[in-house]
């Protein structure tokens, strides 16, 4: 429960800041990730228990950090200009509602 709510506090602290920032030129952003590949993770699972882990997301893969980086380094980006207050998920699908609901067959 605590970590959800830091998450959202953390959202919603960012869409204030946004507010009150963008008549500065600086734009507040917020970067969600899924569950990735790092060596960090591979320090408390096992290969069999990340490979049994990610063929449960919706992508069956655990996202990379080359990935993460070329989704934070979008929202740095001039490319961006017009995003502020919002919120980049890059969870491989993780977070779809209709996911939780769905079973192996695509019912």
């Amino acid at each position: 429960m605590a970590y959800n709510m830091a998450k959202a506090a953390i959202d919603h602290m960012a869409r204030t800041a946004a507010i009150e920032l963008v008549r500065e030129g600086i734009r507040v952003n917020v970067f969600h990730p899924g569950w990735i590949d790092t060596p960090g993770e591979r320090k408390f699972f096992t290969e069999d228990q990340l490979a049994t882990g990610a063929a449960g997301l919706p992508m069956k893969r655990l996202g990379t950090s080359d990935e993460m980086a070329h989704g934070v380094c979008f929202t740095l980006s001039d490319e961006a200009s017009y995003m502020t207050g919002s919120t980049l998920t890059m969870d491989g699908g993780v977070g779809l509602p209709w996911w939780s609901k769905r079973t192996e067959g695509g019912q």
